[in-house]
């Protein structure tokens, strides 16, 4: 991993890391900096995309409400081909 990388992961963790255990972690960010180009991006939009799959509201605010585990269950639907 690039320093650049490394620390793009790093600021996803600091900013997304109490929804996620270490291992959900491992999986969703390379997957969110790749889709989004930075961190910056990946955390807007966490932050604020709606998700029609989720009724038109953000990942934040899926993860917020408890169901982080859905959340990883969609992106890993999505990276299978799934609709978003």
């Amino acid at each position: 991993m690039s320093t650049m990388q490394q620390a793009s992961y790093q600021e996803l963790q600091k900013s997304l890391e109490c929804y996620f255990t270490v291992d959900e972690q491992e999986y969703l960010f390379p997957i969110l900096l790749s889709r989004a180009g930075d961190s910056r991006k990946a955390i807007f939009w966490f932050n604020n995309e709606p998700i029609p799959a989720f009724g038109n509201i953000t990942a934040l605010s899926v993860c917020a409400s408890g169901d982080g585990k859905q959340f990883i269950d969609y992106i890993k639907s999505t990276q299978l081909g799934g609709d978003a």
